[in-house]
């Protein structure tokens, strides 16, 4: 029985048909939307949820959009444990995630593992907006990568990045992390100058607005490199984003090819992120 499911004989005829169906997992916490029409059965679903599936300690809603400098959306417990620290496992790697304090997808762990098997043994690898660092730990646990150079702007991710380098020491490929991941904190657009023509691979996963940032990651990657560039787009609308990509990669003297292009994930009921593999010949 799923969520939906359950949910339809305690809900009225009215409020059936906004029952919710899916959920995101962050290990010991589920992280769930939930229709306006159904704002005052909050607990009832989060009750609902943690019966469905014992592993789950606690259940937040979203309570926002992505919102303010650092896009994050506020959450808030409506049943279980009263904490917001997700303890989460992928791809044999371990993160502390603070929600409502950092932006984190668990969507994206298909794109992490991808990127990891496409990086070469020896290259420098750019993880800009790292967040609390799931693109570098990763890739150091799947890569054979010199390093990664991870810029993130929010503190807190800034501080949580720290604790999960440590706590992934002792994986096999992380085990010199400090070596390996040099976190900075700070804005791309002022970090990024101190690294012309430097980097072999780029992933930028910023929702919304990373196209603002395309002419720092041409600055930044090597001749050969390759940036693997995020966005939200309406369904299937690829168009928009591709010309934004060729427009950047003019302005900036590059010339560029799109090897690779794909929906990552559902963002919205008409939209979807999106990613673009870009080589810099």
């Amino acid at each position: 029985m799923n969520l939906k499911e359950a949910l339809i004989p305690r809900l009225s005829t009215k409020e059936k048909p906004f029952a919710p169906k899916s959920f995101d997992s962050f290990g010991n916490i589920a992280l769930i939307e939930i229709p306006k029409e159904l704002s005052k059965k909050k607990k009832l679903v989060g009750e609902t949820l943690i019966k469905l599936h014992p592993r789950f300690e606690t259940v937040c809603s979203i309570e926002s959009n992505h919102e303010g400098k650092y896009r994050v959306q506020k959450v808030k417990v409506i049943a279980g444990k009263k904490q917001k620290v997700a303890f989460y496992k992928e791809s044999a790697c371990s993160f502390f995630v603070p929600l409502g304090e950092v932006f984190f997808s668990p969507r994206l762990s298909g794109e992490r593992l991808r990127i990891s098997n496409l990086i070469k043994e020896g290259e420098v690898v750019g993880a800009w907006f790292s967040g609390v660092a799931p693109y570098p730990i990763v890739f150091a646990k799947h890569s054979k990568m010199k390093k990664a150079i991870a810029i993130e702007l929010n503190p807190v991710a800034h501080k949580y990045a720290k604790k999960n380098v440590e706590l992934n020491k002792s994986n096999k490929g992380c085990g010199k992390g400090e070596e390996r991941i040099v976190l900075i904190k700070g804005d791309v657009k002022k970090q990024s100058k101190k690294f012309k023509n430097y980097f072999d691979r780029i992933a930028m996963p910023l929702p919304h607005t990373g196209y603002q940032f395309l002419k720092e990651a041409f600055y930044s990657i090597k001749k050969g490199g390759v940036v693997h560039f995020y966005e939200i787009i309406h369904k299937g609308d690829f168009g928009v984003v591709e010309k934004q990509i060729m427009d950047e990669a003019k302005k900036s003297k590059k010339k560029i090819k799109i090897i690779y292009k794909a929906k990552v994930r559902d963002f919205s009921p008409t939209k979807e992120q999106v990613v673009f593999d870009i080589l810099v010949q």
